[in-house]
């Protein structure tokens, strides 16, 4: 038993004569770390899935009932309208610095190119928004959207 605890404070020993390495390699490690996390761009992804009821009442007791999948694209489409990216951006504060119709449009072009839509099943909708500017901060970018999925104009 002697032996384990020679052993023991032997390696304790060994440790202690050589903490300044440890602290030296536990710091780099740090720096590394700390680097790699400031090399990860700001954004925010904000998405919502939305069930479209496509079949009421009246339509099946009239007989009148389309193709799903035609209205499904329809409903893509009108989501991703310019005319409703448009109000998303004036809703939030994407549009606080517009002054011109040129400027409306380059927002709109960007916010289409940061939006993805598509169906997941039958009747379910998929949005997902990823907005980050680089010259933000994390709690910047965070703001920045306002949520814009909840913004989205109701149909």
């Amino acid at each position: 038993m002697n032996e384990v605890f020679e052993e023991l404070r032997a390696a304790l020993h060994q440790v202690w004569n050589r903490r300044w390495l440890a602290l030296a390699v536990a710091w780099g490690v740090c720096v590394l770390g700390w680097f790699v996390v400031a090399m990860i761009p700001n954004s925010y992804m904000s998405q919502a899935r939305l069930y479209v009821q496509l079949d009421d009442v009246l339509s099946e007791q009239l007989d009148i009932s389309g193709d799903g999948r035609q209205e499904m694209t329809r409903v893509r489409q009108t989501l991703a309208s310019k005319v409703n990216l448009e109000k998303v951006i004036r809703g939030t504060r994407l549009g606080e610095d517009i002054a011109t119709d040129g400027e409306m449009q380059g927002a709109i072009d960007d916010l289409t190119k940061a939006v993805t839509i598509k169906s997941e099943q039958d009747n379910l909708v998929e949005i997902a928004a990823t907005i980050g500017k680089s010259d933000l901060s994390d709690a910047e970018n965070a703001g920045y959207p306002e949520f814009l999925v909840d913004k989205m104009p109701k149909m």
